[in-house]
């Protein structure tokens, strides 16, 4: 039973470009690197194309609905998952990544505006683990 002193919230999240732009990012940090190794050409060209496929098929696991009650953090997205407790969480001005028992979830800032996510940001600082 929550108290009227637990806090309550719920929020949806939209789609981020953030992940995107992360993956060609990526792509591009490691074209240099693959380009100036000392592979023959043909491996070059094949780590090149793997390399458009591999990011091409990375999808940054990201939720759909974050959910606040009483002493636990429901997080909707690929799998729905209840934490009592975050395990990690890294905090970067609005973005937030946070590990749970299936994997680390990210939320960028233009999922949700940051007075709506300030209770989760929140309930995760002062709930978090302290090793």
């Amino acid at each position: 039973m929550s108290s009227a002193w637990s806090p309550r919230s719920k929020v949806e999240l939209a789609a981020s470009r953030y992940p995107a732009r992360l993956r060609w990012l990526a792509a591009l940090l490691a074209v240099p690197a693959i380009v100036l190794s000392q592979l023959p050409g043909w491996a070059m060209l094949l780590l090149l194309g793997a390399l458009v496929v591999l990011v091409r098929g990375w999808r940054l696991p990201q939720p759909v609905a974050l959910e606040l009650h009483a002493q636990t953090l429901t997080v909707t997205g690929r799998h729905t998952q209840v934490m009592e407790r975050p395990l990690r969480v890294l905090r970067h001005g609005p973005w937030l990544a946070m590990q749970t028992p299936k994997g680390w979830l990210h939320v960028f800032e233009d999922q949700a505006p940051v007075a709506e996510l300030q209770p989760f940001y929140q309930w995760l600082w002062t709930n978090r683990k302290s090793n």
